[in-house]
């Protein structure tokens, strides 16, 4: 591993390997403070009962999920690729949007328990998808790059994890930016309530939280699963 790593770095300039590490650091440091300030924002929050701190834990537990798996996902990126040029670009971008992550997730969360103002949390409501959407579609578009690169030199395995983890990534961030567009005071009681019977605690949720998991479920999931079925039969060819 340690000769392929060395391997990777001849073909790249000095110029690039220093370009690669500072922009390694960057967004490892802006995963790791949009992490640690969203969890930080837990603890002045206006909690008076068990289902607040359900609703908060949640919430957070959600967000920290999706932000953890992207994070460990690009940091891959850096070991066996060559991360230069255009790629930078995109991580820049993404970088923004990771760091600005824990702003709506706090919004949103104040605004559930101690509601103001629908205009701001209208507002968080939608910018929080389209972050998620960013850091999960960029991802998604790394690993399709970075199937292009290697995909000649690469084992079977990582071409797989590279493909699938795309695919997931992609179709997951279309699900976070089609949500953006749902109107935040439809619920999930006002799109489903014909077809399903759900508790009322469920059932009062705005439909574009519900989106995130519908989508995920039967999008997302699925479309791996078609993904890896396609890769399997093409080695067996």
């Amino acid at each position: 591993m340690v000769e392929e790593d060395r391997s990777e770095e001849r073909k790249e300039s000095l110029h690039a390997q220093s370009e690669r590490h500072a922009i390694y650091t960057i967004i490892d440091a802006v995963f790791g403070l949009s992490l640690g300030l969203g969890a930080f924002s837990l603890t002045d929050l206006p909690l008076l009962s068990t289902h607040d701190l359900l609703i908060a834990i949640g919430f957070f537990g959600f967000s920290y999920f999706i932000i953890f798996m992207s994070w460990m996902t690009i940091r891959r990126y850096f070991v066996g690729h060559i991360v230069y040029g255009s790629i930078n670009g995109i991580l820049s971008f993404t970088g923004f949007f990771i760091a600005i992550t824990p702003i709506p997730i706090r919004i949103i969360l104040m605004q559930l328990l101690e509601p103001t103002s629908s205009d701001i949390l209208e507002g968080a409501l939608m910018l929080y998808p389209i972050c998620l959407s960013a850091i999960t579609i960029t991802v998604g578009i790394l690993s399709f790059a970075f199937f292009k690169q290697s995909g000649k030199t690469a084992p079977w395995s990582d071409l797989v994890h590279l493909v699938t983890e795309g695919v997931g990534s992609f179709v997951m961030g279309l699900v976070f930016l089609i949500s953006a567009l749902i109107p935040y005071d439809q619920s999930i009681q006002d799109v489903l309530g014909s077809i399903l019977h759900l508790q009322p605690e469920i059932a009062n949720f705005p439909f574009k939280v519900g989106f995130w998991f519908i989508g995920g479920i039967f999008l997302t999931i699925p479309a791996v699963l078609v993904t890896r079925l396609v890769l399997s039969r093409r080695k067996r060819l």
